[in-house]
């Protein structure tokens, strides 16, 4: 007949895309994909095969009309939705609908069972269709069915969809143990600590954080906490937000399994893979904590700061955890020997994505011992379906993305003998965290699974398997690199201050941050935070230097040459300011250490001498902190050495005494001279007396000649040629001393 001519040939479309079973597989959990964001949808799609190029942006979802179970032998209900997701509109085609002939071979041939036209379907659109399985199309005694469905529009296939979905008609002699993991985090910061208006949106009615707990408290499920949630409440003491205080509250009552994720949940795999000695962890807090926010009532009854009620570090990151030897990694990103580092941190059990370890024919146990390490490895197909389920965004996605999960339940259950799987929830879980309290009730209700603990997950019979090394990428490691140098800059550097850790705390938290395994799913945002973090770190280590200054002149044998040291950080620092010349022309003694006040300059003297020579010299001027490490870089300050000038400035000044005190001495000489050398007269008139007369006024003795009147001159005889000098001036001296002889003597 045509018309069955027709179905086989599409049913034959069927069978080419049931040979891709992975590609099929997608459409249940594709469909889930969450519209939060490409980068997550990315991150959610990363684990399943790709599909085709023809499906890109085409996701089918097929599912039980209403429950997330089906009873073979009977007529089913069906329902599958399309989402048009593309960046055109779908033309009208035809969704065809079959019976996979062995539910656990993803290569199996599809039997025909439904076709029903499908109507265009504009971008961003979506619309679901119906169908009744009749009795004969399942096997009552198979444990699962297998679905498969499959868009066509003009005589092409645009998108495939194909699950499993459990047989309530066979029930299991022994249900497989499940244990849940899930991650109790927040969207990847760039701060190392949540501020306090996020942490009261986060822990409102509606928020993250408070959608989270409600789905994970009192339910069979292992909870891994970042430590940096409750430290960001508890660091904030009064004035955190009643609504942080509440949650941080039920968080602690909450009955569950914890274990500790890295604080602020840094990526454990990239840290050992980029040569860190051990798992990172915060430095301090000490500059982020405010005494003010936490009061104690003195006597009198006024709120006060108690010194002792301010909390240290182990006080904000105290929690009581089930168990603290958990590590948990990014999915697929364990390499080989990370096994043994995170070992070596006391990390001994490692819970392991399915991909980062050799496949298994069977249902084995979760626990495995992996190159002699224990770890945890979870089951793919079951994690998968949970996490679709999870984030699922439709009613129709979630019920078959559940099924799914139910069904490899029931596979494993139908296992010779019983195991204990592992599942778990995306690290992005959060975002979408409304269908994760619907998805672990669903899968702890059915009869194929028992929920099991953590605990027993780990400490159930090990299976030995092989480790698919699988390191990250090169470039995202070297990055890694690059964050951990800065640290160690900054590490070296703050030793300038009193309390280092004002500076290597917050630098300690806020490269934890960046490692958050979150940014995984947005690398160009990672990009970009890392390159402003790189910056930021760069202008620490700058922020203490040296003023640059002009020539320096050098005139003294001995002096200081100023240096200006700047300070712009908000703390005093220490500094030892040493000066190296570039050639003999200057000595300079010791090294000068300075303290500068918080965002200032201070300037200090380092005191040198002149040494051989004039000319020009290089200083080089450098700043180290107390412990000898090179602070900031060094100045070249130009310096010109004429110490000699002060030598001949000394001779000169010297020179100037000399020629006055010699005449001086010439002065007197001459005054001496002009004294009588005659032995009589110069017993009258002696040579000193007479130069005191006239450098002196007249003696009181004298005052009665002042009314006489003046002798008159008289001639000076002319000297003999053959007098000798000194006799020369004796009747000078002579007649000088006649007036004041007796004039009535007779």
């Amino acid at each position: 007949m045509p018309a069955e001519s027709t179905s086989h040939r599409r049913v034959r479309r069927l069978l080419i895309l049931a040979a891709a079973g992975a590609a099929c597989a997608l459409g249940v959990a594709g469909a889930a994909l969450p519209s939060a964001s490409p980068a997550h949808a990315a991150s959610v799609a990363a684990p399943a095969a790709a599909p085709s190029e023809e499906s890109d942006g085409v996701r089918l979802s097929v599912a039980p009309a209403e429950a997330t179970t089906v009873a073979a032998g009977r007529p089913i209900e069906v329902v599958v939705e399309i989402v048009n997701r593309s960046d055109d509109a779908i033309r009208a085609g035809a969704l065809l609908l079959g019976v996979s002939t062995d539910p656990e071979d993803p290569d199996a041939e599809v039997e025909p069972v439904a076709e029903r036209a499908t109507a265009s379907l504009a971008v961003g659109a979506a619309t679901s269709l119906a169908f009744t399985l009749p009795a004969d199309a399942t096997d009552a005694d198979e444990p699962v069915i297998g679905l498969a469905a499959s868009l066509e529009v003009d005589g092409g296939t645009v998108s495939s969809a194909r699950t499993i979905v459990a047989n309530s008609a066979v029930v299991p002699a022994a249900p497989a143990g499940l244990a849940l993991a899930y991650p109790l985090t927040v969207p990847p910061q760039e701060t190392g600590l949540i501020p306090a208006d996020l942490l009261e949106s986060w822990t409102g009615p509606a928020g993250l954080l408070t959608r989270q707990l409600d789905a994970v408290s009192g339910r069979p499920v292992a909870v891994g906490i970042d430590p940096r949630i409750p430290a960001s409440i508890r660091i904030l003491g009064a004035s955190a937000p009643e609504s942080a205080v509440a949650w941080l509250e039920r968080l602690a009552a909450m009955p569950n399994e914890a274990f500790p994720l890295a604080y602020a949940d840094a990526d454990l795999a990239a840290q050992a893979q980029a040569g860190v000695d051990e798992p990172l962890e915060p430095f301090g807090f000490g500059d982020a904590i405010d005494p003010a926010d936490f009061p104690a009532e003195a006597g009198d009854g006024e709120a006060t700061p108690a010194p002792e009620a301010v909390p240290d570090m182990a006080t904000l990151l105290e929690w009581d955890f089930t168990r603290t030897d958990i590590a948990w990694p990014a999915d697929d990103t364990v390499a080989t020997g990370d096994l043994d580092w995170l070992a070596a941190g006391g990390l001994t059990t490692a819970i392991l994505a399915s991909g980062n370890v050799e496949p298994v024919d069977t249902a084995v146990n979760a626990g495995a011992t992996i190159d002699g390490r224990a770890a945890v490895v979870a089951d793919a197909e079951v994690t998968d379906a949970l996490r679709a389920a999870a984030s699922a965004t439709s009613e129709t996605a979630w019920r078959g993305a559940t099924a799914r999960a139910l069904a490899e339940l029931a596979l494993a259950a139908d296992e010779d003998a019983p195991v204990t799987l592992l599942g778990t929830f995306d690290r992005a879980a959060g975002l979408d965290a409304d269908r994760v309290a619907s998805t672990i009730e669903a899968v702890a209700s059915g009869p194929w699974a028992r929920s099991a603990t953590l605990a027993e997950a780990v400490g159930a019979p090990p299976a030995e398997r092989t480790l698919v090394s699988m390191p990250e990428d090169g470039q995202r490691i070297e990055n890694v690199g690059r964050l951990l140098s800065a640290e160690r800059a900054v590490d070296e550097f703050s030793d300038v201050l009193a309390d280092p850790t004002v500076l290597t705390g917050p630098t300690r938290r806020d490269l934890l941050a960046l490692l958050d395994v979150g940014w995984l799913d947005r690398p160009e945002e990672w990009t970009d935070a890392v390159g402003t973090w790189l910056v930021d770190r760069r202008a620490v280590t700058d922020a203490v230097s040296i003023v640059p200054s002009s020539s320096v002149l050098v005139v003294a044998t001995e002096t200081g040459i100023p240096i200006t040291v700047q300070n712009d950080l908000p703390y005093p620092v220490d500094v030892t300011v040493q000066v190296a010349p570039s050639n003999g022309r200057l000595i300079v003694e010791e090294p000068v250490e300075a303290t500068v006040e918080a965002d200032s300059r201070g300037t200090v003297s380092v005191p040198v001498a002149a040494g051989v020579g004039s000319g020009e010299v290089t200083l080089v001027v450098s700043l180290t902190s107390p412990d000898g490490t090179p602070v900031g870089s060094s100045v070249r300050v130009p310096a010109n050495v004429q110490a000699d000038w002060e030598g001949v400035g000394a001779a000169v000044i010297a020179g100037i005494v000399i020629a006055v005190f010699a005449i001086g001495l010439i002065r007197a000489f001459r005054r001496r001279r002009r004294t009588p050398a005659g032995s009589g007269v110069a017993a009258v008139t002696p040579a000193p007396r007479a130069e005191a007369s006239a450098a002196a006024p007249a003696p009181p003795e004298r005052a009665p000649d002042v009314d006489q009147p003046d002798p008159e001159p008289r001639p000076e005889p002319e000297p003999d040629r053959d007098t000798a000098p000194a006799s020369a001036t004796a009747p000078a001296t002579s007649d000088t001393a006649r007036p004041a002889e007796d004039p009535t003597h007779d």
